[in-house]
């Protein structure tokens, strides 16, 4: 989901919460399913794909690189992918379900490293776009030249159409007043040559079939669950990158996730929904039967609640936001402000390009981006990867420190002041690449418990002599606006917030609202953080697609937040009752 691209809308996490659906089913075996397809014996490091790919990458390249108008780089990516899906609703499994696709991409650059088809053309809108030509890869190894063929057209076409923008790019420089950012479009990385295919992912997919099928049953105890889903998403993915300046990559990763969702409509016709998922890298990550019936309950019982809970009207006050709320507000406030390509588009509303050795945040806190990190506490993380989609070696970035803001997220398009990539090139399979968060860390330097942190928010309550402050417990994603055209906003859509009442009266369930704000004024605005930290992990959709994501924060007190009402619908309930428990023995 992106919107006109001047608006700039990023979204994160709605993606990833929702449960992952099975398309082709087929039927399962006992054993394991192995996803990804066995690495290569030892002493045996053939790899007829790899090999096949890089042979015709250099038999185009001793061509692209003395045409007429030579490319300067060319690039292949390709992501071989095998998937498990299983998912079960009100008692009752769908079948097991396995695919296995491969994608590829080219990219190419026309041109020299200064000025090449890259570079945004203004005023021009979506038709200057350049047009992305997907490789239809095949799906085995034993016909090499079919490979070959496939790599060949696609970069042929993307050769013409690189030649044709190229013509448009310097036309358009030509007419234009002079760029604000003249950096050039391209930079040097050091070559990387590492091939490690790793080991295929097992999983016990009819094991996993039984568990979502119980933990599914279990909605149909709680009356108000209208709707529900759990599900077991295995992903097995070898990525292979390799450019005409010598680099040589392949890793493997794994990525499984447990998710539940429930849904249920209030009397006033409002649409709620509550979600629970663990995010592993090992099936020995994910919660066994019990864990999964566990979370069943937490999320059904939720749902109970968020039901019967009252109305909040448009607020402006002092909140905490428990850890996965900070986490989320801080990719939207700031993660995506801080990505390179939106300091160089003059579309963009180009918040923070100024502001670097500025303070733009209280000096106790402290932000980097750090995709190197695979794991944090107990948790994998979402946005953890060796090298982007760039070739190149993923690095950790100090964004903000100890309020102070020191840079940004890079890819191997140069911005002012940051004239190399580093490590933050990323983008979905067919997609152009562009600077994109991975893990993005919130550390607090001064913090207190999470007891004191709620006692600074009543003592703010005094102060702004409010009847009432908010806690955000729990969130389902966000997105923002960072362009020219419209305001530079963002909003957080919370699953649970609790209204903590100045007179002492016990915390109180809330439902129907949206945080919102603008950037800079948020920022001035955070004066507390607790010592506990938690992850969220998501997918993030920009630009360049949905990428894997995760933030990582501690509690914070924001002295005034701003909420609107979030929308709602205007059917009403069900109007039969639902049948009550089912008994689903056998299905």
């Amino acid at each position: 989901m992106i919107a006109d691209r001047r608006a700039s809308w990023v979204i994160l996490g709605l993606l990833a919460l929702a449960p992952a659906v099975a398309t082709d089913a087929l039927a399962a075996e006992a054993a394991p399913v192995a996803v990804g397809e066995a690495a290569e014996a030892e002493g045996d490091p053939a790899d007829p794909f790899l090999d096949t790919a890089v042979a015709e990458l250099d038999r185009l390249w001793e061509s692209l690189s003395t045409a007429d108008e030579p490319a300067h780089w060319l690039a292949l990516g390709f992501v071989d992918r095998h998937v498990v899906d299983v998912e079960a609703t009100h008692g009752s499994a769908s079948a097991i379900s396995e695919r296995h696709y491969r994608l590829g991409d080219v990219d190419m650059r026309v041109g020299t490293p200064e000025l090449d088809n890259t570079h945004k053309i203004r005023d021009a809108g979506w038709f200057s776009e350049e047009i992305r030509v997907s490789i239809d890869v095949p799906l085995t190894d034993d016909r090499p030249l079919a490979l070959r063929n496939a790599i060949w057209l696609s970069a042929d076409e993307t050769y013409r159409s690189a030649v044709r923008r190229l013509i448009k790019v310097r036309t358009n420089d030509a007419v234009k007043v002079e760029r604000e950012d003249q950096s050039a479009d391209f930079s040097a990385a050091p070559v990387i040559v590492d091939v490690d295919r790793g080991e295929a992912l097992e999983v016990d997919a009819e094991a996993w079939r039984d568990i979502v099928r119980a933990a599914s049953a279990v909605f149909l105890e709680y009356p108000d669950v209208y709707d529900s889903n759990v599900s077991m998403h295995a992903q097995d993915d070898l990525h292979t990158f390799i450019s005409s300046d010598g680099t040589r990559i392949q890793v493997r990763r794994h990525r499984l996730r447990v998710s539940l969702y429930g849904n249920t409509i209030a009397d006033d016709g409002m649409s709620l929904n509550a979600y629970d998922y663990i995010d592993a890298t090992t099936p020995d990550g994910l919660p066994d039967e019990a864990g999964v019936i566990a979370m069943a309950h937490t999320v059904a019982q939720k749902i109970t609640d968020l039901r019967a809970a009252p109305l909040v009207d448009p607020y402006v006050g002092p909140a905490i936001l428990r850890g996965r709320a900070a986490a989320v507000f801080f990719h939207e406030i700031m993660g995506h402000r801080i990505e390179g390509h939106r300091q160089k588009d003059e579309d963009e509303g180009q918040t923070l390009t100024r502001k670097v050795g500025e303070e733009i945040l209280p000096t106790f806190i402290s932000v980097y981006d750090d995709p190197t990190r695979a794991r944090w506490s107990e948790r994998d993380l979402n946005g953890h990867y060796r090298y982007d989609d760039e070739g190149v070696a993923a690095e950790r970035v100090s964004i903000v420190d100890k309020g102070v803001l020191q840079g940004f997220l890079t890819s191997r398009s140069p911005i002012a002041g940051h004239d190399r990539s580093n490590g933050h090139g990323r983008r979905q399979p067919g997609s152009a690449v562009v600077a994109r968060q991975g893990n993005l860390v919130v550390e607090a330097h001064e913090t207190v418990s999470y007891d004191a942190l709620r006692d600074q928010l009543l003592d703010e309550l005094e102060v702004q002599d409010k009847p009432f402050g908010l806690i955000f417990d729990d969130i389902s994603g966000g997105f923002t606006f960072t362009g020219r055209s419209t305001p530079n906003s963002y909003a957080v859509k919370p699953v649970t917030v609790w209204r903590v009442h100045r007179d002492g009266r016990p915390d109180e369930l809330v439902r129907g609202v949206d945080l919102i704000g603008t950037p800079l004024i948020t920022f001035s605005r955070i004066v507390g953080a607790s010592d506990e930290i938690q992850v969220f992990n998501g997918s993030c959709g920009a630009e360049s697609g949905w990428v894997p994501v995760s933030a990582i924060a501690p509690d914070l007190l924001v002295d005034e937040v701003e909420v609107q009402r979030t929308e709602k619908g205007n059917d009403r309930p069900p109007l039969l009752e639902p049948p009550g428990i089912l008994h689903t023995e056998g299905t």
